[in-house]
This record gives structure tokens, C-alpha cells and sequence, in this order.
């Protein structure tokens, strides 16, 4: 079985025992050492409810990727497949890309805010590592761009740090695919449209995080895993489409470097470590979610 949404694979991971629902636990350090504790021990994922200062209902799930069992899940597998059968099955089959289809709405537009009514602070984004930067609302999230040549659409996963109610800041590590789209906008003294989806299904989010090859949509991928087309929702703000079963989605553009820099990080990472400090990066403002 593949996932529609990520409410229906968390449905799952709770009839498996595989899920821990928390409430009351802080945004500032608790929810991240809860959840690096327990990833580090391939523990259970989790749900956070109830979070001081935000109403019950505006909730965290973290770890839903951090063991073999809950990934040979999000790809349709048995729990109980081996990691090397997960990887020949990602491997050695023929890729033969499967289109998105277009709908008017889904989900995702349950909720919509634009313009002065855009506040980033009114998620419970933790602080999970006692020396972070600041508040990181993407971890587990999809940052989505068109490339301005070719017109094709790509998903990436790329830190992304709070600094005010409408502004963010994203690290994106040389090379990747969605830093060359960026460039490719501000060589045209343009800024850089960008859409970021927060709770996306588990094999659009894993495609993200694979090393897709160039020129080939991160939903193309998913919809060829899933054998059918993934739904996405074409952004008022920004033309670009994104999934229509997703759990938040943000829609702004990267300032040109010339306009605006902020200081970013650093980032506690997954191998439970700093890799860098703290340094100017670029600027996304927030135009609607």
C-alpha cells in the first residue's frame, strides 16, 4: 500500500505500534530531544499535541523516516523487507516517468492566508538542538522550484530557519539542483519563485531527498513509484504546482543576493553533529500558505 497523505501512513504506523503520541512537551528543546534520543535508538515516530503556547491540534510529527521498517513502508514494502531489497527495489526497475495531474483543489486549501495575514510563528516550529540558530520549520518538508530554462519542476530538501513572522531563511549545499535554479534567476537579476511543502506523503518526501537526476520532476519520480499520477495544486503566488494532499504549503520568492542577506544557522544535523556555523545566507519572503 501506498500513501496518499501523510495522515493515512501515521494511521498505519499507530496499528503497528509504531507510533507515539505525545502531548504537552515544549517547542523550545524538549520535541527535539525527545525525538533525537529515541532516532538514535531507531525508536518509534512521533506525534506532539498540545505544545505550550499553541492550541491542541497544531501538532509536530518528527523520526518518520529514521528506521527500516517505517521506510519500507512509505515505499509499499512489508516492514519486514531487507534494506537491500528496499534498495533493489528503487534500483532495478525501468523508470518511465509518470506526469502530475492538475486539480482546482485538495487539502492543503482548506486554510489559505496571504498578505498581513502570513505569521510563521503561528506553527509550533521547535528550536531542537541546544546551540541552533533559531527556530527550523523544514526538516521534514519539500522546497519546490521551476528552472527557468527548461520549465521542468524540481523538489529538494533544504534546511529552513525562521526569522520573522514573514521571512525565511533556506541553506542549500553547492550543487544541488534547486541552488542551480536559484542562480539561474538571479543571473537574470531576478527573484527566484519558491514553494516549500511541509507534511508532504512519504514517497513524494523521498523522492525529494534522492538524488534524482537532472531534468527529471521529483513528481514524476513519486507518481512512477506510486504507478499513478500525484495531485498538485497550481500556487496563486507562485504558478508552481504543489501536492494537493500536502499538510502546509508556502508559497514566496528568494530575494536577489543583492537586495538582502541574514545570518542562518547552525543547524544540529542527523549525524549528531554542527557541520558549520553560523554565516549570511539568502533571504525567502513569505507571500501566502
Amino acid at each position: 500500500m501506498l500513501y496518499e497523505d501523510l495522515r493515512s501512513f501515521l494511521d498505519e504506523c499507530e496499528k503497528c505500534k509504531d507510533l507515539e503520541k505525545v502531548e504537552g512537551a515544549h517547542w523550545n528543546l524538549e520535541i527535539g530531544t525527545i525525538s533525537e534520543l529515541a532516532a538514535e535508538k531507531f525508536g518509534p515516530a512521533f506525534l506532539f499535541d498540545k505544545i505550550p503556547d499553541y492550541p491542541p491540534g497544531y501538532r509536530v510529527a518528527t523520526d518518520l523516516y529514521t528506521t527500516k521498517e517505517r521506510i519500507a513502508m512509505a515505499f509499499g514494502l512489508p516492514r519486514e523487507t531487507h534494506k537491500l531489497e528496499i534498495i533493489k527495489k528503487l534500483r532495478h526497475q525501468d523508470f518511465k516517468p509518470v506526469k502530475p495531474v492538475e486539480v482546482k483543489s485538495g487539502p492543503v486549501m482548506e486554510n489559505v492566508y496571504e498578505g498581513e495575514k502570513v505569521d510563521m510563528y503561528k506553527f509550533p516550529t521547535p528550536i531542537y538542538h541546544e546551540h541552533d540558530g533559531g527556530r527550523y520549520i523544514g526538516t521534514g518538508h519539500i522546497v519546490i522550484a521551476r528552472d527557468p530554462d527548461e520549465g521542468y519542476i524540481n523538489a529538494g530538501v533544504e534546511r529552513v530557519m525562521i526569522h520573522d513572522k514573514n521571512t525565511l531563511s533556506l541553506y542549500i549545499s553547492p550543487g544541488k539542483h534547486n541552488r542551480v535554479i536559484r542562480e539561474k534567476y538571479f543571473a537574470r537579476g531576478k527573484n527566484c519563485p519558491v514553494v516549500m511543502g511541509f507534511g508532504p506523503d512519504p514517497v513524494s518526501y523521498l523522492a525529494a531527498a534522492l538524488h534524482v537526476p537532472w531534468g527529471v520532476s521529483e513528481y514524476d519520480w513519486a507518481g512512477w513509484m506510486r504507478k499513478e499520477p500525484v495531485k498538485v495544486i497550481k500556487g496563486n503566488v507562485t504558478g508552481i504546482p504543489f501536492l494537493a494532499n500536502d499538510e502546509i504549503v508556502i508559497e514566496g520568492e528568494y530575494l536577489h543576493p543583492d537586495i538582502e542577506r541574514r545570518k542562518e544557522g547552525p543547524f544540529g544535523e542527523w549525524t549528531c553533529y554542527y557541520a558549520g556555523v553560523q554565516q549570511l545566507e539568502l533571504v525567502l519572503r513569505v507571500k501566502g500558505f
